[in-house]
């Protein structure tokens, strides 16, 4: 499978894990190293991202992509740029909405991970 292929598979697992809370697997595909944009212009570290997950403060009911696009940059470095329509609460408070997504995702330890992330409401 070639490496764009491998990242297509690694959205999906994402998109799954966001979607069920699926702390263990978040864990396993966020660098420790990742800085993540949220659409309110905030800086948010990895414990952040994940407690938001597993205190229940960012609940994803839905996650539809509409549009992902791949720009690899080298064989361990591609980046995505997806377009998702989601429904979910922030502080039990109903969010829904276009949302596009860019990540960076890069080959550490042996496998890949997100190291950099920024979402904007559209």
């Amino acid at each position: 499978m070639d490496a764009v292929a491998q990242i297509l598979e690694m959205e999906q697992k994402l998109l799954k894990a966001m979607i069920a809370s699926d702390v263990s697997e978040l864990e396993s595909l966020i660098s420790d190293q990742v800085i993540v944009v949220g659409p309110d212009g905030r800086l948010a570290q990895k414990a952040e991202d994940i407690a938001a997950h597993r205190d229940g403060v960012l609940r994803i009911h839905a996650m539809e992509p509409h549009e992902i696009k791949t720009q690899p940059l080298s064989d361990e470095v591609i980046v995505v740029f997806a377009l998702m329509e989601i429904q979910g609460t922030v502080q039990n408070q109903a969010v829904a909405g276009r949302f596009r997504y860019t990540r960076v995702w890069q080959i550490q330890g042996g496998k890949w991970q997100i190291v950099a992330a920024h979402i904007s409401s559209v």
